[in-house]
């Protein structure tokens, strides 16, 4: 599949050839959402915890007596019914991480990005020239190209120049190539690839790298 190649002012310049195995892969709703499950678990923490009657601060005395007070019978102020008592089959540290093979992860991501070209919502740019931290510039820049500021910039640049230039803007995030994934991609409207990380990702997703 051929697809245009423009410079920063939007004129095109080139075309760019994207590899049907990566950028035609048929939608694989189940797939997707396994991944993404996945990646979500994996950043969970899991040291949600709330306190038994074992670790509830209290005495072990009876609070009265078994009989003759008309309550009910009592062992213990630190029950899950008694006030600053125990919580009953409340939440305790987990791991959530959950295992996703490496090829899953690689076919999650061609869908992803097929899912972009399908839906017109890729942007090829030879390459972001930026000398300096600017969000003014970034925004002015993206408003050229896109309908929506709501994209995922992809570079292999070695500086922070476009990441912190575009970190401010609400509903734009800036990665390397190797950083990419489906949640991502799938989190932003558009996508948005450099000259140079469209060829890091064929390399990746053919297997020249990881």
């Amino acid at each position: 599949m051929q697809w245009n190649v423009v410079d920063m002012s939007g004129q095109k310049v080139e075309q760019a050839e994207l590899p049907a195995e990566i950028f035609e892969v048929t939608m694989n709703e189940s797939l997707l959402h396994s991944v993404i499950k996945a990646y979500r678990a994996n950043r969970r923490q899991g040291t949600h915890a709330t306190k038994t009657r074992s670790l509830v601060s209290g005495t072990g005395k009876k609070p009265f007596n078994q009989k003759g007070t008309g309550n009910a019978r009592q062992g213990s102020t630190r029950g899950p019914h008694q006030y600053h008592g125990a919580v009953a089959h409340g939440p305790q540290p987990r791991d959530y991480r959950q295992h996703i093979n490496k090829k899953v992860k690689q076919q999650a991501l061609k869908i992803a990005l097929s899912d972009k070209v399908r839906h017109n919502k890729l942007v090829i740019v030879d390459k972001i020239t930026i000398e300096k931290y600017s969000t003014k510039f970034m925004r002015e820049f993206l408003q050229k190209l896109l309908p929506s500021l709501k994209v995922l910039l992809v570079d292999e640049r070695k500086d922070d120049l476009l990441y912190k230039s575009v970190r401010n803007m609400h509903g734009a995030n800036c990665l390397a190539g190797h950083l990419v994934n489906a949640e991502n991609i799938l989190a932003s409207e558009h996508l948005l690839l450099t000259s140079d990380s469209l060829s890091h990702l064929c390399q990746r997703l053919k297997g020249g790298a990881k």
